[in-house]
């Protein structure tokens, strides 16, 4: 793990926070992923995906079901309607359950898909100026990427190296792992390779893989 990967934490704040809210947006974008995985209902109508501790970011998952609640508060229900899911719940073993629709389920998995390889989650547009490109690697005979290949301007990039490094790999990171998560990979088995690259030279800037853990 890199030297100040504490220091990141300020920017999954951020970056969750903007998840949440984007929970408030239904998608309207056409599919964006390949795979043909397929959840199971539950007696209620719900999809319920698990989401890891790893996949958190700075927040534990009772901080995320009180903040999802709290976006909840005095709207009506036509407002309620357009959330990306139904309900957030914290369990005892310090992960979060997402409980979607079928169609809440896949309109966050094309938002994660999308936010996984930095681009808005509704409009596909690169989310950084700085960013020239961000394309999956390492995709599986299911069409599950397992890796992410960045392209940056350079001196733009070194000009604020640590929060630009958080920037394009530990929040897409994120979201990629959310979307394994989402296409039926155990929550134990998600892994993310990213790779930052001088967009002139070709040059590797960064490689690195997650989940990161100190021992």
């Amino acid at each position: 793990m890199k030297k100040g990967r504490e220091l990141f934490k300020p920017v999954l704040s951020l970056f969750l926070i903007l998840v949440l809210l984007g929970g408030c947006v239904k998608r309207i974008e056409p599919k964006q992923d390949s795979t043909e995985y397929i959840p199971p209902v539950n007696q209620d109508g719900f999809v319920v995906i698990k989401i890891p501790k790893t996949l958190l970011g700075s927040y534990t998952a009772e901080e995320l079901e009180a903040k999802d609640k709290a976006s909840r508060e005095n709207l009506d229900e036509e407002e309620l309607s357009n959330f990306a899911w139904s309900a957030v719940v914290a369990n005892e073993d310090g992960t979060i359950s997402y409980y979607f629709t079928p169609e809440q389920y896949q309109e966050s998995k094309d938002g994660y898909y999308n936010l996984g390889r930095l681009r808005d989650a509704q409009s596909a547009r690169l989310l950084y100026s700085f960013v020239e490109d961000a394309e999956y690697t390492d995709i599986d005979a299911d069409g599950i990427p397992w890796g992410l290949i960045v392209s940056v301007t350079k001196d733009v990039y070194l000009s604020n190296e640590l929060w630009n490094s958080a920037l394009v790999t530990v929040s897409p990171a994120i979201m990629l792992g959310r979307y394994q998560i989402l296409c039926g990979i155990p929550d134990d088995e998600w892994s993310v390779h990213i790779v930052v690259i001088d967009a002139a030279s070709g040059d590797t800037l960064e490689e690195t893989n997650f989940p990161t853990r100190e021992d």
